[in-house]
């Protein structure tokens, strides 16, 4: 077992459940944000972070059709009940996108249609679009905690009150699977600006 797998979080990435799935699934690695109305941008302040599933904005027509399968019992639910922590990921690279051809580029590496994808890209067009490839782990029994009003809101990063151990945690993919499915996107992403990441 890696350090990955040991310790505690406190720090929680809010992203579409159909998102966490896919990850925990090990259907794509990449997560594609530009951060909630309330931030001024997206900065990723941890490398390890819990992964929050969010019901309240994800639409099956904003995904390409290859993943839409993946939304089925997702669909109906709401973000006020309790969190619920199934998986965590660990960024293994973190890139800016700010031009086109490189929204183009990472294309085929990620779950969003291109539309929706073109359209976070377009908003805020001054800040970059962040790349984020993501080694997700599953945690050996889901996790409830309470909700708390400042948990809510339109925001990317939320620091829970309570730690949660991620002991005992194991890799979504194997090494060889991870390899397989990550490679091509990090050729891509190498390509362009690192994006700053905390510890």
């Amino acid at each position: 077992m890696g350090p990955s797998q040991h310790g505690t979080l406190r720090h929680a990435l809010k992203e579409w459940a159909v998102a966490v799935r896919a990850l925990e699934r090990g259907a794509t690695a990449l997560v594609v944000r530009k951060g909630g109305i309330r931030e001024k941008a997206f900065a990723v302040p941890r490398r390890r972070f819990l992964l929050l599933p969010g019901y309240e904005h994800q639409r099956p027509e904003l995904i390409k059709p290859r993943f839409r399968g993946l939304m089925e019992g997702l669909s109906g639910l709401d973000d006020s009940g309790p969190l619920r922590f199934t998986s965590f990921a660990e960024v293994r690279s973190a890139h800016e996108v700010s031009e086109p051809g490189s929204l183009a580029a990472i294309e085929p590496h990620h779950m969003w249609t291109p539309e929706y994808a073109e359209s976070r890209f377009r908003w805020r067009p001054k800040k970059p679009l962040t790349v984020l490839l993501l080694r997700t782990y599953l945690l050996p029994e889901p996790v409830e905690l309470p909700y708390r009003e400042a948990y809510g809101g339109c925001k990317s990063w939320i620091e829970l009150e309570e730690e949660v151990s991620v002991a005992g945690a194991r890799p979504a993919l194997d090494d060889e699977a991870f390899e397989r499915l990550a490679g091509p996107a990090l050729a891509v992403l190498q390509r362009l600006e690192p994006a700053p990441v905390g510890g």
